[in-house]
């Protein structure tokens, strides 16, 4: 064979397994978004929706129960919190309320899938580097991570202990997501044996 026609063959060659690479990629990512498509989430993606609400307008709704979502859950649980008298909890961490002696009181509207990266790291009695609030928010996969949350966290780091609190509300719902709150004594005391 000559030079000419092998050239012709490995061009051929080279074009259809690069044609058949591209096709590849082309129905990888059709498949992927038809797969993002075909998820059912409770809380949909709403990335590209406006809503004129502040994240601070919102936080005072919130604390004067503006919204039925939230009357309704200060009417369900109130007998709760009044029964069991603070041990745990009480209605203003139910609805989210900064602490008033707080280092930090943190408020911002992001998509869900942000919120992980809001970590506060202190160093403990240990010396180990730990991540506040301790929220495994990522396995909630009743919510889109295009959805357009809330984010409130709010903490008081000291030298003796680190209490820390934080929530997650749909923008469009006003329902609470997910929340949680942490509390670490830095030095515990060590008993000594009599």
């Amino acid at each position: 064979m000559t030079l000419k026609v092998l050239c012709s063959i490995f061009t051929l060659c080279v074009l259809m397994v690069t044609g058949q690479q591209a096709h590849a990629e082309r129905n990888l990512i059709s498949n992927k978004e038809s797969v993002k498509n075909e998820i059912n989430y409770i809380y949909p993606e709403n990335k590209e929706k406006v809503f004129t609400e502040t994240v601070d307008q919102f936080y005072e709704a919130l604390r004067k129960r503006s919204y039925p979502v939230h009357q309704e859950f200060y009417r369900k649980h109130y007998e709760f919190y009044k029964k069991h008298k603070n041990k745990l909890g009480n209605m203003d961490t139910a609805l989210f309320k900064d602490m008033p002696d707080a280092s930090v009181n943190f408020r911002k509207k992001v998509l869900f899938h942000e919120v992980e990266k809001f970590n506060y790291i202190t160093w403990d009695g240990n010396n180990i580097l730990t991540d506040y609030p301790d929220i495994e928010i990522k396995y909630n996969q009743a919510v889109s991570p295009d959805r357009q949350v809330y984010f409130f966290y709010s903490f008081k780091d000291t030298d003796k202990d680190f209490y820390g609190r934080c929530a997650v509300y749909d923008v469009e719902t006003k329902k609470l997501l997910a929340g949680g709150h942490t509390y670490i004594n830095k030095y515990p005391k060590i008993r000594s044996k009599n």
